[in-house]
């Protein structure tokens, strides 16, 4: 009986133990969580400029909201969204065009990278998008990875690709699709 009660307490100091070494400082905000999904999850983003993703996005909601995004849309039944991994870094990142996203209107578009179910870093890509979707290498002559294609007419198909500190920014011709 003895030792049962000083396993127990023994647990109890552990779970406290525990409990205070993950709680944030005094002052310190907790942070939110990154928790986004396709809302189906066959929707191809390498083919569907339509996808929606579904979800929260932690403390990347003011930069989000400030192109537009409708953060209540985005959690109830979803918004425009391409999932990838743009960084290369094993984490799931997502690009979230802003208010009025169509392919006949080009719109801001914000990446939010995240790191273990949080927001790391929100960017803002270079120029605005209109037909925004999930882009892989399959050429050999171009790196390997993921990145973001906006198809257009013409010589007007733009290509974005994150080297670590921004994006390379290409411009192609829409018939090499």
């Amino acid at each position: 009986m003895i030792q049962s009660r000083w396993t127990c307490i023994g647990a109890f100091v552990l779970a406290v133990f525990v409990g205070c070494a993950e709680a944030p400082l005094r002052g310190e905000a907790t942070p939110r969580r990154v928790a986004v999904a396709l809302v189906d999850e066959g929707c191809d983003t390498e083919a569907d400029f339509r996808c929606l993703c579904k979800g929260t996005v932690g403390d990347a909601a003011p930069h989000l909201e400030e192109v537009g995004v409708d953060l209540e849309v985005l959690r109830e039944s979803g918004w425009p969204c391409v999932p990838g991994d743009f960084d290369q870094d094993g984490e799931q990142d997502y690009a979230f065009p802003g208010a009025g996203y169509s392919c006949n209107q080009s719109v801001p578009v914000r990446v939010l990278f995240t790191r273990g179910g949080s927001a790391r870093e929100v960017q803002t890509l270079p120029r605005e998008l209109s037909c925004l979707q999930r882009y892989v290498s399959k050429d050999a002559s171009m790196p390997p990875g993921q990145g973001l294609v906006d198809w257009g007419e013409g010589n007007a198909t733009w290509l974005y690709r994150f080297d670590g500190q921004g994006w390379l920014v290409t411009s192609h011709l829409s018939e090499a699709r």
